[in-house]
């Protein structure tokens, strides 16, 4: 293997660049110690430490598939789950303080990847699963805006589905409140631009009949070992989104939906679950688009959603299921419409994220928001 001018075989070269590059947007997203631990730990890449010695067996993963957050989530799942409590001491999650200097958070990296080596190398293997309750208002100005009185609720790469319950949490939207006042989920995002006109008059949510969501491997938030999942994916300093997950896991149990399995090819997910068809050793199930076709053909009026997914969708599966959304565009009707909405980075500025909603019988697309990727800020258009 050749290097490159800086001394550095050119594949560790470009997984630190991955490293560097989820910093940006880890920092941008405001974690500053996920920003800080993973330029650290992108030196380490360059230096060949022990770090790359366990990356390097990671080689098959491609840019989209985020090896940087899968390798951190492992971190923080041994750490949530007392199987590392060294690591525990540093992450605001489990109660310890992050270091100030970068040394000593370095120090304790290190003994974390010596000690629990082959533990994060499974990790690796596993896809990030976001369930991000921020994302839920600009979902729900999408649904709300489709002025369906009631609707089936599906949601592709779901992982728990939490956002499947979008309904059950009460979301402010610069004084229009939709789903539920008094919710156990309280979602506030500033709106950087009003809602006004008759597009939005009179907004309400519809009655949502059934929930189901469709993802390669379903968590089920209501055990253990699921929500241990869910939460090693939220970053340790940002409490507040550690308690809207929690929140959101209690309104999950209260409010059940229907989980399920689709072959590899959609959505962030290998959780653990007990969800149904997710048991190891079956065969491989339908792909996404074939669970997704036999979930439309129960008739009525639908919505089907994603939030960040459509990165971690092979190409051809991604057609195969906008060839399905769309056979069935064709049989709906003004009393059971289809609707497509969309929350997937925005392709003109990746620095935000662009809800498109697709409504059938009509067939028309448009950009209803630009929105943080977090959901901290809603821009309707």
């Amino acid at each position: 293997m050749t290097s490159d001018a800086a001394g550095t075989p050119p594949e560790r070269d470009e997984w630190a660049r991955r490293f560097t590059q989820q910093a940006a947007s880890c920092r941008e997203l405001g974690s500053a110690l996920y920003a800080r631990l993973l330029e650290l730990v992108a030196a380490e890449i360059h230096a060949g430490t022990a770090t790359w010695d366990l990356l390097r067996r990671s080689g098959h993963l491609r840019f989209g598939q985020a090896a940087p957050l899968r390798l951190l989530g492992a971190a923080h799942r041994l750490a949530l789950t007392g199987g590392a409590p060294e690591w525990a001491e540093v992450l605001p999650s489990c109660g310890g303080s992050v270091p100030a200097s970068d040394e000593a958070l370095l120090v304790s990296w290190r003994t974390l990847v010596d000690l629990h080596t082959e533990a994060l190398g499974a990790g690796l293997e596993r896809e990030v699963q976001t369930n991000e309750v921020a994302r839920a208002p600009a979902l729900a100005l999408a649904v709300a805006e489709a002025r369906m009185r009631e609707t089936r609720l599906v949601e592709l790469g779901c992982s728990a589905g939490l956002n499947l319950r979008l309904d059950h949490f009460e979301m402010d939207l610069g004084g229009v409140v939709l789903g539920t006042s008094g919710s156990a989920v309280q979602l506030r995002p500033e709106m950087r631009r009003g809602l006004g006109g008759l597009r939005h008059s009179g907004l309400v949510l519809p009655v949502v009949s059934e929930r189901v969501g469709i993802d390669p491997h379903p968590v089920d938030p209501t055990n253990p070992e699921g929500a241990a999942t869910i939460r090693s994916f939220i970053w340790p300093d940002q409490l507040d989104r550690l308690e809207r997950i929690d929140a959101a896991i209690g309104i999950a149990r209260s409010h059940p939906a229907e989980l399920l399995r689709c072959g590899t090819g959609v959505g962030p997910g290998t959780g653990d679950g007990g969800a149904p068809g997710a048991e190891s050793g079956t065969s491989e199930p339908p792909d996404a688009a074939a669970v997704l076709d036999s979930v439309l053909d129960r008739g009525g009026p639908a919505v089907v959603m994603h939030s960040i997914v459509w990165q971690y969708v092979p190409p051809e599966t991604r057609w195969a299921i906008t060839r399905t959304i769309e056979e069935h565009g064709e049989s709906a009707s003004a009393t059971a419409p289809l609707v497509w909405v969309r929350f997937e980075p925005d392709q003109w500025d990746r620095r935000r994220a662009a809800v498109w909603v697709r409504s059938f019988p009509s067939g028309s697309d448009r950009l209803a928001a630009h929105v943080d990727y977090h959901g901290r800020w809603v821009e309707p258009l």
